[in-house]
């Protein structure tokens, strides 16, 4: 289920790339896009709370960007 969320969110993010998110199924990129999905959660969650953390939420915006170039680069460095 988490796996399936963060294929459709890295879609979402990374539209060059959509049409070979959609098709790919293999454990690597399953495990990147479960990953995603819970740092884009918990990258939400601290957005939510009151007072900001900061800290935290530049940690996980920047492990966001980190996880969408790790699959753009898998994807098409095949």
């Amino acid at each position: 289920m988490s796996r399936e969320r963060g294929r459709r969110k890295l879609m979402l993010r990374l539209p060059d790339i959509r049409h070979l998110l959609a098709n790919v199924t293999n454990e690597t990129l399953g495990e990147m896009f479960e990953a995603y999905d819970l740092a884009g959660d918990a990258l939400d969650r601290f957005r939510a709370q009151s007072p900001w953390e900061d800290k935290l939420i530049a940690e996980y915006e920047q492990l966001c960007r980190e996880i969408e170039q790790e699959v753009t680069f898998y994807c098409t460095d095949r």
